[in-house]
Formats: C-alpha cells, structure tokens, sequence
C-alpha cells in the first residue's frame, strides 16, 4: 500500500484537526481528474493547522511539483477569531511521519499581507490545488479568496473551507462579498464541509469526476453556477426502502398503510 493510500484510510486520523472523509474522497477523485487533464502545478494551503489536508495534498503531488505551507504558525497573536492554532513543530512531525519534506515550502505570516503573485513567486509556479482554511473571518475569506484565484494554473482548484458551517457563519459572508463581482473561478461542488471552485472550462469535467464519490448527490444552484452536492452520510433504511419500486407499489395498500401509521406511532420521537 502506497503512503497516499495509507493516509487516506487511516494515517489522516493520527492527525489533529478537521478533515472530514468525505473531502478526502472528494480531492483525491479531483487530483485524478487532474492528472488525465493534463493539470499542472503546485498544491498550497492557507491555515495548516498541524497538517491533516496539507499532507493528503503533498501526498497527492506528482515530479516536481511542491508544496507551500502558509499559516501564522508563532504569530498567534495575529490570530483574531482564534480558528485553528498551526504548530510548526507538530506540522513537520506528522509530515515526516507521513509523508516528506521534499520540495516543501514554509510562508509564517499574515495571510492578508501575502499576494497570489508572491506566492506564485515562491514557489515557482501558479498552483492547481490549492486550500483556503485561513482565518475565518469575511475579511480573511475573501481576501483569502482573491490570493487563491490570483495563483491557481489552468484547470487549478480552490478548495474552501467551512462556507456552510453554522460555526463560522462570516465564512459565507466573506464568500458572497467575493463573488459580488464576476470572478475567473466558479463553484462546480460541495460536500466534505468544502466547496470548490475552478475555471469554468473545467466546471463539468470536475462535476462528472465526482458523480461517484458520495452515498447520495444532487445538482443545485450556488453563486448562480450549477454545482454537484454531495452527501457522504449512510442512507436510512427508510431512505433505501422508499427507492425501490417494489415499495411504491405496495405502499399505498389498505395492510401496508396501517403499517405505516402504527410504526409513526410508536417510533421513538
């Protein structure tokens, strides 16, 4: 077994943070989709934390490519809404635990100081994954946002963190604030807690690469584009009863219905 394989089913849970297994399906189906698309670049995020997403991306990487660490890291004063607390220390630990420190790149600052083009300069190149789990305020995100698009190659993707989660609700505010304008990049997923963008020529490619990955999809609208919901919770067995046609043609029977109302009854509330 490869190391991506090993972290992907149990090395990302020896790690503390948030990742959810979900979004590790997700951005492994995407790398794939990226790699027959012939995408090229670096992978980057903002807001490591202790590594959890950070090394499934530099595992994820391909000859040559690097990956860049941003976070404040010592600066935790510079840490306003106190989302996360990135440790360097802890960070290259689990980093040599599970993967390498090949071509890998450390940027301690202030994210809302730094630019895509200074990053792009860093590293040597523009980047096609690169994550947004900085600070979690609508400022940072959008500010975040706009680094993020500035330094993403052809055919990149943004992945953003927590725009749906009832914590950190300035997240979305900060996502709609950025997207008040027209953008180069547009939403084509959610699930995992992430949304992800890319360039619109890519948009259905992505879309179709993920129709497999999750218990239960759904194509919705968001920020005006069509994007593929994904939903990685196990379905209820009412939920996999009601979509059999043997159950829509028996459950509106006289026996059945009574069924029905004496399990509404006493099913617990």
């Amino acid at each position: 077994m490869s190391k991506l394989e090993r972290y992907r089913h149990r090395g990302n849970k020896q790690v503390n943070g948030w990742l959810e297994p979900g979004a590790i399906e997700m951005i492994a189906a995407l790398a794939d989709a990226q790699t027959r698309l012939k995408v090229i670049g670096h992978v980057a995020e903002i807001g490591v934390h202790r590594g959890r997403l950070f090394i499934l991306l530099a595992l994820l990487r391909r000859a040559g490519e690097k990956a860049v660490a941003i976070d404040l890291f010592d600066l935790q004063h510079l840490n306003i809404d106190q989302s996360g607390e990135g440790d360097r220390v802890k960070l290259m630990a689990n980093l040599l635990r599970h993967a390498d420190t090949k071509d890998f790149l450390i940027h301690q600052g202030d994210s809302t100081q730094l630019t895509g083009a200074a990053l792009v300069a860093l590293a040597g190149g523009k980047f096609r994954l690169f994550s947004v789990d900085g600070g979690h305020t609508a400022d940072i995100t959008a500010h975040d946002l706009a680094t993020a698009e500035s330094a993403l190659a052809p055919g990149g993707i943004v992945i953003l963190d927590d725009c749906f989660n009832e914590l950190w609700p300035d997240v979305a505010v900060g996502t709609m604030r950025y997207f008040g304008q027209p953008r180069g990049i547009v939403p084509f997923a959610t699930g995992g807690n992430k949304v992800m963008f890319c360039h619109p020529a890519y948009a259905a490619g992505y879309r179709t690469a993920l129709a497999g990955c999750a218990s239960k999809t759904d194509a919705r609208k968001f920020l005006g584009c069509e994007v593929l919901c994904l939903s990685f919770k196990s379905s209820t067995f009412a939920e996999r009863v009601g979509g059999q046609a043997w159950w829509r043609a028996v459950r509106d029977t006289a026996p059945v219905r009574i069924l029905r109302r004496a399990y509404r009854y006493w099913a617990p509330h």
